[in-house]
């Protein structure tokens, strides 16, 4: 599945998303991450995933985003575009879930994201969302289903409108989430770390998996481009002193 986020051109460039798999030297999605960042410029982006990506690589860290199911599912199936009706509003819900796979044709898919706040990763200034993003994939290149756990529900709004190609038939399970982030820990240098979230942008110090095995955190400055293959940071304890390892860089 490919994820294409619409922004911002100023932004575009640092798609991050942290949700999936952070830290997998050997995630396809690090990889993509990695291509992706833009020096000095950072953005919490989508969660988006195959229904059999693997989980993170820990799950201890803070900046972790948990999606609740609230109210009743709704199966829909459609071909074209088309708006799947949530039901009665449900009180605190922020998120739309949806479970979609192709039925038929090789058209494009366009889902609406909750969008994540922007972030200039040298000042610190977070810029608050506007409009929501979106992911895109195509129905002859899909062979499983999707999850999206941040679709984006619109303020007041009971439902999500689906853009589909006119010639693909498409079928969804749709139904309101309750998404809630935890917050980054802060070490005693006044750093945070944790998981790069949508809710506040990026931390001191992200987690990532040293070439040793060892899990801990790399500076997020020292994540972004210019790198090479090859090219290595340290990894360190939360305290962002104790070095533990070295990340590379690199598509092995």
């Amino acid at each position: 599945m490919t994820t294409t986020p619409t922004l911002d051109p100023e932004f575009a460039s640092a798609i991050r998303d942290e949700l999936v798999a952070i830290g997998t030297k050997k995630s396809r999605l690090q990889r993509h991450q990695r291509r992706t960042r833009a020096l000095g410029i950072g953005i919490a982006a989508v969660a988006v995933a195959a229904a059999t990506t693997g989980a993170a690589v820990a799950t201890n860290y803070g900046g972790l985003t948990t999606v609740t199911p609230a109210g009743t599912p709704v199966t829909v199936t459609h071909t074209g575009t088309a708006t799947i009706g949530l039901g009665p509003a449900v009180t605190g819900a922020n998120s739309v879930i949806v479970d979609l796979s192709c039925v038929s044709g090789t058209g494009k898919v366009s889902v609406p994201l909750t969008p994540g706040v922007m972030q200039n990763i040298n000042t610190g200034k977070v810029i608050a969302p506007t409009g929501p993003e979106t992911t895109e994939f195509n129905c002859g290149s899909l062979t499983r289903g999707v999850r999206v756990t941040d679709g984006y529900l619109a303020p007041g709004s009971t439902s999500i409108t689906i853009t589909v190609d006119p010639d693909t038939t498409w079928k969804a399970t749709a139904q309101y989430g309750t998404a809630t982030t935890s917050d980054w820990g802060i070490n005693a240098n006044g750093q945070t770390y944790g998981a790069v979230n949508k809710k506040n942008g990026m931390p001191d110090l992200e987690p990532v998996q040293a070439t040793n095995g060892a899990v801990g955190y790399a500076f997020t400055k020292e994540m972004l481009p210019p790198h090479q293959d090859g090219d290595s940071v340290n990894v360190y304890e939360s305290d962002g002193t104790t070095v533990i390892g070295q990340f590379v860089f690199g598509d092995n």
